[in-house]
């Protein structure tokens, strides 16, 4: 039975690159065989390329990234942990995709809106990019990656892994937000020692952006959908209030990590 040991986090790093370049080489092949075509090409690579990312994960974890430190995100004390980061996530990512849409909106976006649409109204490319995505990469940069700076404290490698997940995106459209999502998917991992709040938050985060591009097929910004600059104004003074209420709350529960090494 293989052992199961702490590994550096560049394995991980690895791991990802390895899946994305199997995952986009299959996609070529089968394209240029006929097999796959339109939007299928990229749908196959990002199917292929998270579930080869997932299967590299449970065969090389982490050792403290078991199913019981799992489940433990929702159990006892720390089911109230994990209710309070998930809910302390929602007004940032609101905050993130608001200030970037107003202050920053010239930042090139190397995927594309096409793209982007193109996976949404494919039901197997809508399930990737909501779900398998979200849960591979937090296997890897939260599980993985940051579990992999042994000899330095967890609030460092929650910092490291978060930028090291901005990078990994290579769009420079997505770093920003990615750097601060990452932060908070870090932290909590760090606080409640369990996947379960950062695999939650993530998804909520990638479906709701599949929401919108639903909701408003000519343009899928946040200002827009709920209705102009005035209203998005009154949403991010809302959202602000919001967080440092459960930041309070969070606070008050105590800011010791329970995560395991």
């Amino acid at each position: 039975m293989m052992e199961v040991k702490r590994r550096g986090w560049w394995v991980y790093v690895l791991f990802f690159i390895i899946s994305q370049l199997a995952g986009g080489g299959l996609a070529i092949v089968l394209a240029a065989m006929g097999l796959a075509a339109g939007e299928w090409t990229l749908v196959l690579s990002l199917l292929v390329a998270n579930l080869l990312a997932i299967g590299l994960f449970l065969l090389w974890r982490q050792r403290e990234v078991t199913w019981a430190t799992t489940m433990a995100g929702v159990q006892g004390r720390n089911a109230r942990r994990t209710a309070l980061v998930f809910l302390m996530a929602l007004p940032i990512i609101v905050l993130v995709n608001l200030i970037q849409e107003a202050f920053f909106p010239e930042i090139p976006d190397l995927v594309g809106e096409e793209t982007f649409r193109a996976m949404m109204y494919n039901p197997v490319g809508l399930l990737t990019v909501a779900v398998l995505g979200p849960l591979a990469e937090e296997l890897l940069f939260r599980g993985g990656v940051q579990g992999g700076f042994p000899t330095i404290s967890g609030k460092t490698a929650l910092l490291l892994s978060a930028l090291i997940f901005a990078l990994a995106h290579l769009n420079p459209a997505q770093m920003p937000a990615a750097f601060i999502l990452g932060l908070a998917l870090g932290f909590a991992y760090w606080w409640t020692g369990s996947l379960v709040a950062p695999v939650c938050i993530h998804v909520f985060n990638n479906s709701t952006a599949c929401v919108m591009a639903f909701l408003s097929p000519d343009d899928d910004s946040l200002i827009h959908l709920i209705g102009g600059t005035e209203k998005a104004g009154m949403l991010a003074v809302v959202c602000f209030f919001f967080l440092l209420i459960i930041l309070h709350a969070v606070r008050k529960e105590g800011l010791n990590s329970t995560e395991k090494g």
